[in-house]
C-alpha cells in the first residue's frame, strides 16, 4: 500500500481517493475510520489502537490532521509502550504519509484528513 497524497478533507492511496479519515490495517486493507471509531475523532484512544493493530505486531503511523490537531490519549501511549515490536509514529498527516511510505516492515495507520 502506498499513500500518494492528501489535502484538507481528502487522502489518496493505491486503492482510491477518500473524503474521510481512513485506517490502513496491517494487511493493507483500507477502511473508513468512522465505521470503527467510538468517541472523539480528535483523540487516538487505546481501543482504537487495538482495533487498528488487529493483534499484529506492527508500527502504527498516526496522521494527526493537516494542522496536527488529533491527540494521542495518554492511556494509548502507555498501552503501546508495553507491546513488543510496536512503535507509534505520530505527525501531521502530510509528514505521516512520508513516514508510512518509508517504513518497510509490518505497519498500519490512522490518517485524520481535516484539522
Amino acid at each position: 500500500m502506498k499513500i500518494s497524497g492528501s489535502g484538507f478533507g481528502w487522502i489518496e492511496t493505491d486503492s482510491g481517493r477518500y473524503d474521510h479519515d481512513i485506517v490502513v490495517f496491517p494487511d493493507g486493507r483500507v477502511a473508513n475510520r468512522y465505521d470503527l471509531l467510538k468517541g472523539d475523532n480528535h483523540l487516538f484512544g487505546p481501543e482504537e489502537a487495538r482495533a487498528v493493530l488487529e493483534g499484529a505486531e506492527a508500527d502504527i503511523v498516526l496522521g494527526t490532521g493537516q494542522y496536527g490537531l488529533l491527540r494521542v490519549h495518554s492511556d494509548t501511549a502507555e498501552l503501546l509502550k508495553g507491546m513488543n515490536n510496536v512503535r507509534l509514529h505520530s505527525a501531521p498527516t502530510p509528514r505521516a504519509i512520508e513516514i508510512y511510505n518509508s517504513l518497510a516492515g509490518p505497519k498500519c495507520a490512522v490518517f485524520h484528513v481535516t484539522c
